[in-house]
């Protein structure tokens, strides 16, 4: 019978496993939570570490919201790539591209995006960073909004502000649901009439211009 060894972890490996605890308590905790109850203290707990190993990491809790910031973007992208690829190759491409942004607006990473942004109104320091991911998370979108939606009927303009009406629409819609038991739109009914919007304003724009008189 052979002997079974026990690989040792490295320092940078116990020290990246313990970060990546914190950021994950944290983005749970403001999830289920909200931030105002998002606490050190509270971190540590779900988190399973000692005070002083938070303080190591992230000295201050605004150096603790920062870098949450940006894990709960790598969080969404992640997500993001999962829904891709479970999506239906052979479905129609706008059904498929709204259902998935809708999915993205509906999580608890939404939710932690949703927390951030309103505690960002009163805490300057959660600005920059926020903006930084907002911005980032943007670019792709807009990517994604351009070739799935217009393809070769795409040009900067339409998709800046086709992809702003429907950020608009999603987002608005998933922060008006968000209150337990109380759903003031019928979500499915709503995104169903939007598509039905968008591919009307998409024939008309692929439409050859009439001929004049």
């Amino acid at each position: 019978m052979g002997i079974r060894t026990r690989t040792r972890r490295t320092q940078a490996e116990r020290t990246a496993e313990t970060r990546a605890a914190l950021l994950d308590a944290t983005l749970d905790l403001l999830a289920e939570s909200g931030y105002k109850a998002t606490t050190t203290t509270a971190v540590t707990h779900r988190a399973g570490v000692s005070m002083g190993a938070l303080l190591h990491h992230f000295p201050t809790k605004s150096d603790l919201l920062t870098a949450a910031i940006g894990h709960a973007f790598d969080r969404r992208t992640h997500e993001y790539r999962q829904a891709m690829a479970a999506t239906d190759l052979g479905a129609d491409p706008l059904d498929s591209s709204l259902d998935l942004l809708w999915s993205m607006c509906s999580g608890p990473t939404f939710t932690v995006f949703v927390e951030l942004w309103v505690a960002a109104r009163t805490e300057p320091e959660l600005i920059e960073p926020l903006a930084a991911v907002d911005r980032e998370f943007l670019v792709t979108a807009q990517q994604m909004y351009t070739d799935y939606f217009l393809g070769s009927a795409s040009n900067d303009d339409i998709a800046r502000v086709g992809l702003q009406m429907v950020f608009s629409l999603l987002t608005g819609l998933a922060f008006s649901n968000m209150i337990p038991g109380y759903d003031p739109f019928d979500s499915a009914s709503v995104i169903e009439a939007f598509k039905g919007m968008v591919r009307a304003s998409l024939a008309a724009l692929q439409s050859p211009p009439s001929a004049e008189n």
